[in-house]
């Protein structure tokens, strides 16, 4: 059986972090699910957004939160621009230091972090989502029904595996069939994100323009005051004879697939992304306690 991993990735703040809430959240996974397996890790940080990464600021408190329950955390690191770098590289050092015994592994999005890692830290290196950049859209129906091998990992000349100690791979269900039967994986465990899959992201982030003056608006990397912890998007429409959710947060747009299958491999992680549980649980709060919605 597939590992029960949960992905608090763009999501997490002082609230969602609290005790009695994280276990609402992760009872109403469970739940909603028929999850047999007991949670085993949490993946943290972000995939998407560099300054998200760069604000949160509860990881004494989450760290906290995996040692009393047993988990290990995966460390997520988002492609960051040249003038966050070296806060970047400088906060990764302060996180590693407060959750030495937790943090085991480290996800990276991009080829110069995953050097940088790979030379200045111990964890186990993860390839995130980021580096696998195949087509993606719900709305077409080629791409949505269609079978694909993402193109890394289908390449004959594949530098990125052959040449580093990769822990893991992280897909999203791009396709209504993943094909990795000629697919050589190595020892990589194969980690799959679920049930949103992301279908587009960038440097500009729609909801930190929002208290911006006209002039300072959609500028890429912009520094923000975290606009997306108290605000998301969520589209329902019909092409063709399918009805489709389509979410966007933070920087990311992400498309509900739930359909897909792997083929020629064994999945050894399913990570799962809690936004409408999340929402769920902060929308009633615990216990009847009144609590801000995210919405």
């Amino acid at each position: 059986m597939a590992a029960f991993c949960l992905n608090l990735c763009e999501t997490a703040n002082r609230a969602v972090i609290k005790e009695e809430y994280l276990q609402r959240i992760i009872e109403c996974v469970v739940l909603n699910n028929n999850i047999q397996e007991p949670l085993e890790r949490i993946y943290a940080g972000s995939s998407f957004c560099s300054q998200y990464f760069l604000h949160i600021n509860f990881w004494k408190h989450l760290i906290k939160r995996c040692e009393e329950n047993g988990w290990k955390m995966t460390l997520t690191l988002p492609v960051f621009s040249q003038k966050d770098l070296q806060i970047a590289k400088n906060r990764l050092d302060e996180i590693l230091a407060q959750g030495k015994e937790i943090i085991d592994e480290i996800t990276v999005n991009d080829v110069g972090m995953l050097r940088y890692v790979s030379q200045n830290c111990e964890q186990k290196i993860n390839l995130g989502r980021l580096f696998f950049k195949d087509s993606r859209d719900v709305r077409v129906r080629p791409y949505d029904v269609g079978e694909m091998t993402p193109n890394l990992l289908a390449s004959e000349d594949n530098m990125i595996m052959a040449e580093n100690n990769i822990h893991a791979i992280e897909l999203d269900m791009m396709s209504r069939y993943i094909n990795l039967t000629d697919c050589d994986l190595g020892e990589a465990k194969l980690c799959v994100h679920g049930p949103f899959c992301y279908m587009s992201t960038g440097n500009i982030c729609k909801f930190a323009s929002i208290h911006k003056d006209m002039e300072q608006k959609f500028r890429p990397n912009l520094n923000c005051n975290m606009e997306c912890a108290g605000i998301y998007e969520h589209y329902k429409a019909r092409f063709g004879e399918k009805n489709v959710d389509i979410l966007r947060y933070g920087r990311t747009i992400y498309f509900y697939n739930n359909e897909s299958r792997i083929i020629g491999k064994k999945i050894d992680r399913k990570i799962y992304f809690p936004v409408r549980e999340i929402n769920e649980v902060m929308k009633g709060g615990v216990s009847g306690e009144s609590t801000r919605t995210i919405k």
